[in-house]
């Protein structure tokens, strides 16, 4: 239930054990946040979801990913932070160029960064060796380990780093998605999951996908009608109906009733318990952890057509440069950051918010007209339970403040804007299901993570969540997917030989 990436590869990896597979997803469209979508006329949009690192490599492989249409490239240079005196700071995997842009600020950060990316990437890959886990436990991981996610990605980074761009560049990945501040307990975490992955052969490594980012649905989709799975767009399920304390199977909205011995929710928890089963169905720890569960997202996603190249006063022109395939960032400090996050409390949204921002078309050009481009926003804090109740002029009000704060940096921004589509959290929740507009299907932070995810296996028997509300997470990675697809066929095979005993016992 659910064609996003993970319920596409629980389906693909079921059928491929010899399964009997029917997915059901509610849009017109497969793929979930991970589409591309043809948009303003010549245009393909990766609308939701727009980089990749943590799409698990067996995966890959298993499922001949890369033969069925798949390509990630990396994006290098890693990350553009531009600042309002004009300088700026271009990090990427030349070790020699990081030390000349970090040693115009301060040489003393040479050292404490290549110390700090090393630690960084060593905890992502620790993290990594438990995605996969049948029984994810969080005390598994080396103590020192522990004793670091559970803290601050502010705390983190100030031990290695000073100048406060440099610090802004890493502490990004640490908040993004999440509704806290970088000084904030747990933050920590979210920038090691971030590190985690390994997709593109380097541990880390962020990379983009050839076509936009449906193309991982589209090759996951191919992988599962190979096996024989039958897969239904534009059929929403209504009711998982349960008999006896086991499911027996769903019923659509056009009021068909598909029995089954087995379903997989790649819905989010609070979608897939209290919106089709039901509470009074649920144990009393499941009841507790939906009533406890952090799902409030604080980010807007805004996609811009322009017709030419953001021409930075930092480093300027409109031909294609190093700049423009970076993760450009407006977050000149931890302190800007913070601040955001801050201005939140107050019930209102940020006032100068933290902009990450993605320009995949000068390295593939079959996703826009000859001579276009398409400049991606991920903006924070725009808190859901703030925002969810705005107009849609509101939305495009927070998107003009964007396009105003960018356009300091880059003055023929706004000039070259020929269309956009807003994507507030009340937005993210209406199109792709992203209950209280959150990426990650709840905080990935402590208490939320691990153990105290959902179980893949639910408290009714023969009902799995395969979606990211389960280990490991949010990010497209397809290892809850996979790890629910693991879990049904084991059980089924445990079943099946529990009834062949009974029958050899009679």
């Amino acid at each position: 239930m659910g064609g996003g990436h993970n319920g596409l590869a629980c389906a693909a990896l079921s059928a491929k054990a010899g399964l009997s597979v029917a997915l059901f997803e509610r849009s017109p469209i497969l793929g979930g946040t991970a589409v591309s979508e043809p948009m303003w006329n010549g245009y393909t949009v990766s609308s939701a979801s727009y980089v990749c690192t943590l799409l698990d490599p067996w995966l890959i492989s298993e499922l001949d990913l890369e033969g069925r249409g798949y390509h990630a490239y990396r994006k290098d240079p890693a990350t553009f932070n531009v600042l309002r005196d004009g300088s700026s700071m271009l990090l990427g995997s030349n070790d020699d160029t990081n030390a000349a842009e970090i040693a115009a600020f301060n040489p003393r950060d040479v050292a404490g960064f290549i110390e700090l990316d090393r630690v960084t990437r060593r905890l992502g890959s620790e993290l990594f060796e438990t995605f996969s886990d049948d029984e994810p436990r969080f005390e598994n991981l080396p103590a020192e380990s522990q004793g670091l996610l559970r803290g601050s990605v502010a705390e983190f980074i100030e031990r290695y780093v000073e100048t406060p761009v440099l610090q802004a560049a890493i502490a990004t990945d640490g908040t993004i998605g999440t509704y806290l501040g970088p000084r904030d307990a747990g933050t920590m975490y979210v920038l090691a999951h971030h590190f985690a992955g390994r997709a593109l052969g380097v541990q880390g490594a962020w990379g983009y996908v050839r076509g936009g980012m449906g193309s991982i649905s589209k090759a996951l989709a191919s992988a599962a009608q190979s096996y024989g799975a039958h897969l239904f767009a534009d059929a929403p399920v209504e009711k998982i109906t349960v008999r006896d304390g086991r499911v027996a199977g769903v019923v659509l909205r056009d009021g068909r009733t598909i029995r089954a011995k087995v379903v997989a929710s790649n819905a989010h928890p609070q979608t897939t318990y209290a919106d089709l089963v039901g509470t009074e169905l649920l144990d009393d720890a499941t009841r507790a952890r939906l009533k406890s569960w952090r799902t409030i997202g604080p980010s807007m996603k805004v996609n811009l057509a322009i017709g030419e190249l953001p021409d930075f006063t930092a480093r300027p022109g409109t031909t294609p440069r190093s700049h423009h395939r970076a993760t450009i960032h407006v977050a000149p400090s931890m302190d800007y950051i913070q601040q955001a996050y801050e201005d939140t409390k107050s019930g209102s949204v940020s006032r100068e918010p933290m902009l990450e921002c993605f320009l995949q078309t000068p390295t593939d050009p079959t996703l826009v007209p000859p001579g276009k481009h398409i400049l991606s926003i991920f903006a924070q804090y725009y808190p859901y339970d703030v925002c969810r109740t705005w107009t849609k002029e509101d939305g495009e009000r927070e998107a003009d403040r964007m396009v105003a704060l960018l356009a300091e940096f880059a003055p023929n921004l706004p000039g070259a804007i020929e269309a956009r589509q807003i994507f507030t959290p009340a937005d993210l929740e209406a199109r792709f299901g992203l209950v209280g507009g959150h990426i990650f299907h709840g905080e990935l932070l402590p208490g939320q993570i691990y153990e105290d995810r959902f179980p893949t296996r639910s408290s009714i028997d023969g009902l799995y969540l395969c979606g990211s509300g389960a280990h490991p997470g949010g990010c497209v990675s397809g290892f809850p997917g996979k790890r629910a697809a693991n879990a049904i066929v084991k059980d089924l095979k445990a079943t099946f030989r529990q009834a062949q005993g009974d029958t050899v016992k009679r």
